[in-house]
């Protein structure tokens, strides 16, 4: 039985840099000189922010049901949770998948999500 994605929290040290589980790669802020640039490896399904998705692999569309749907009905679908992309992303259902999620402290309450799961 696959269960939901594990999930960790960061939120005194919330700007460290997030790097893969898996295989040890630094998703966001990967070049030095652009801190904001995103690399992702085979096992990101996901890097987003509380404003949207920065990335997502085909797994991810996949195992949440976005295949073929277009930017706006994705954007529906995790505005309709009332967690926001946060909870919508919690329910991603891969064996042995981790989320970090991030978040600057009050009274930003801005929070950046990054999930992981092992190649199949």
């Amino acid at each position: 039985m696959t269960r939901l994605i594990q999930r960790t929290e960061l939120e005194t040290y919330y700007y460290t840099p997030v790097h893969c589980p898996f295989c040890g790669v630094r998703v966001m802020g990967a070049d030095p000189s652009d801190e904001t640039r995103i690399t992702a490896c085979p096992h990101t399904l996901f890097i987003a922010h509380d404003t949207g998705f920065e990335y997502r692999s085909a797994r991810l569309d996949h195992n949440l049901h976005l295949d073929g749907l277009s930017e706006s009905e994705i954007e529906a679908r995790w505005h309709e949770d009332a967690r926001g992309i946060d909870g919508f992303t919690d329910t991603v259902c891969l064996p042995d998948a981790i989320k970090v999620a991030a978040y600057a402290p009050a009274p930003s309450a801005y929070g950046s999500y990054y999930g992981f799961a092992p190649e199949n």
